[in-house]
């Protein structure tokens, strides 16, 4: 197994830290960067002030002072200056004036990468055009953006979170330049990963069902609540900027189209990590009836890793995770109001183990195989490029394949 040094950009608006585990791509971050120093390889992560990766080096590129100034309202409780809790986190992902920390952050990584670089490093984006500017100012050849749950993507080489989202990619960009759909040999599919030490299995499960997410139409959260009230069971609602009305109704403070009235279920706020653990391993039941195709939406693995049956829409990367079984054995996919009620009554006749089992397919210790194939691919293109000749990268054969047997 060959060891390489990656350059790993994380994001700007947050310290990459346990903290904010309600920013998917902040977890994928600490997660990615634990898998790759597990392998052995040499991580140079470079992100704000008060962020907790495992890596060889450090390099901070912007305070927390700077992302209060930015974003904060002067709410000293809180280390980046707003009660994130209570709303969404912010960024300038689309503006076309980017923040001051924005900026910080893109001048110190190409200092800095340009000072330390080696030609056959890696540069990790893991923000897509959002790390452009970076790669521009580095030119580094083995750039790849390496967990793809976004539109904006564009790098030569490029990891997606699942099939469905590398499929609609490419028909986008197809679409757009005018040419056929062609696959490329070097995109991959490599799924969200999960540490096992963040959930408990639990079998023996509690009498109401869950929705852990944002609080957005798009997401379900309203069918969520029809199909708990349907069913006659309690519903526990998680998630960033949720309102209890003084009548007893919700509502959602970052999305106004979302409210429904009292009666059947409870808001819990913002889930932390103890809380987000011991939510989904007593839960009946997960609902992720997301409206969009989800790229990969992890909590609904999560909950796999709990022993909780999730019961998702019936698009996006659901029928990749779930496989299509009516008697729920891993979970169940829906279409229909009724179908989610029927999942709800069903949720507690499934075998639990069973669940937890299909879902440690997703663990870390599983997917940095798959990583590890991929970069080591990715350098025989390298090796190709610096030294052409016969035998090199996609025509190399190999007389053993040692990582196989890893990847399962």
């Amino acid at each position: 197994m060959r060891k390489f040094r990656f350059h790993f950009l994380g994001l700007v608006h947050l310290p990459c830290s346990p903290r904010y585990n309600a920013c998917a791509y902040t977890q994928k971050n600490i997660k990615l960067a634990k898998m790759l120093s597990s392998l052995g390889h040499e991580v140079v992560y470079y992100g704000a002030e008060g962020s907790e990766v495992a890596c060889s080096r450090f390099v901070q590129t912007h305070t927390l002072r700077d992302l209060r100034q930015d974003y904060g309202d002067g709410d000293n409780r809180f280390e980046i200056g707003y009660d994130y809790r209570a709303g969404n986190f912010r960024e300038d992902f689309n503006p076309a004036e980017k923040m001051r920390s924005t900026k910080k952050f893109y001048e110190c990584s190409i200092r800095e990468i340009n000072a330390a670089k080696r030609d056959d490093d890696f540069l990790l984006l893991t923000m897509g055009y959002y790390h452009k500017p970076v790669h521009d100012g580095t030119k580094m050849f083995l750039t790849c953006e390496p967990g793809i749950g976004y539109r904006g993507s564009y790098a030569r080489f490029r990891a997606f979170e699942s099939a469905h989202l590398r499929s609609y990619m490419q028909g986008v960009e197809a679409e757009r330049g005018r040419k056929d759909i062609d696959g490329h040999a070097y995109d991959r599919v490599i799924p969200n990963y999960f540490d096992p030490d963040e959930f408990t299995f639990r079998a023996e499960k509690k009498d109401y069902v869950l929705y852990m997410g944002r609080l957005i139409a798009r997401k379900g959260v309203y069918t969520a609540y029809l199909a708990a009230k349907d069913a006659g069971v309690h519903l526990k609602i998680a998630g960033q900027g949720g309102l209890v009305r003084p009548d007893g109704s919700f509502a959602s403070k970052v999305d106004p189209s979302v409210s429904f009235p009292s009666g059947g279920w409870e808001y819990v706020g913002y889930a932390d990590v103890g809380q987000r653990r011991e939510l989904l391993a007593n839960a009946a039941a997960l609902l992720v009836p997301t409206v969009y195709l989800e790229p990969f939406a992890g909590v609904h693995v999560e909950a796999m890793l709990s022993g909780t049956p999730p019961i998702t829409s019936d698009f996006g990367v659901f029928p990749g995770t779930i496989p299509d079984r009516p008697d729920g054995v891993v979970g169940f996919r829906c279409n229909t109001l009724g179908d989610y009620v029927m999942a709800i009554r069903r949720a507690g006749d499934v075998d639990h183990a069973a669940i937890r089992k299909h879902g440690e397919r997703y663990l870390m210790d599983n997917v940095r195989w798959e990583f590890q194939k991929w970069f080591e691919d990715l350098y025989d293109v390298y090796e190709s490029a610096v030294e052409p000749g016969e035998g090199k990268g996609w025509y190399r054969i190999y007389e053993n394949e040692p990582l196989k047997a890893e990847i399962r």
